[in-house]
């Protein structure tokens, strides 16, 4: 699997988190250039119903209107852990309802033979079960930032990019480790 497509639906939040201060006009800034990457780079992914984009598409644009338009500046402390939980939140519910979300990109990317497969849903219920994690270990850093901002407040913030850093790595690196696992795996080349 291409796991390309996928990373370009964490681009939004990356983005907000590099951009993000503390004073309203940072995390403005930050809501709306999300908000654009997720219009700009996610428009065929919104159009074909991705889960993950629709996800940042409301995620954002509602944040952006909470704080700039009804002032909801008060939200600003735990605006981390409110996109975590929210992210966690659909995650998870998209496994639930049986369509997690990175089944959706992995049927852009295999034989059509292979979307109805017990091990192809199981491998994506495991990859869309581990960004869920991802988000809820996230949610708690922020947290603790959020309550103990003396003593966790300066190390927080590198380790939530360091956690997302390992779910990309893992998404790159899964796939493949299955595909040779299960496919070719007396050594035979995929090629």
């Amino acid at each position: 699997m291409k796991s390309v497509n996928i990373l370009q639906g964490f681009l939004p939040l990356i983005v907000y988190g590099l951009l993000a201060g503390s004073s309203v006009a940072s995390v403005m800034v930050a809501l709306g250039a999300a908000l654009i990457i997720t219009v700009i780079i996610g428009f065929s992914d919104l159009r074909k119903g991705m889960i993950l984009t629709w996800a940042n598409l409301a995620l954002f644009c509602s944040l952006l209107i909470a704080v700039g338009v009804l002032g909801m500046t008060g939200l600003l402390p735990v605006m981390g852990m409110l996109i975590y939980a929210a992210l966690a939140a659909v995650t998870f519910g998209s496994i639930l309802v049986k369509i997690p979300f990175t089944l959706q990109y992995a049927r852009d990317m295999v034989d059509r033979t292979l979307w109805e497969k017990p091990a192809f849903i199981r491998v994506n219920v495991l990859m869309t079960g581990v960004w869920g994690g991802i988000f809820v270990i996230n949610f708690i850093l922020d947290y603790l930032a959020f309550a103990y901002p003396h003593s966790a407040g300066g190390i927080t913030p590198p380790l939530t990019y360091l956690v997302l850093l390992a779910g990309i790595i893992f998404t790159i690196w899964y796939p493949g480790h299955i595909k040779r696992k299960y496919f070719f795996p007396s050594g035979q080349s995929g090629r």
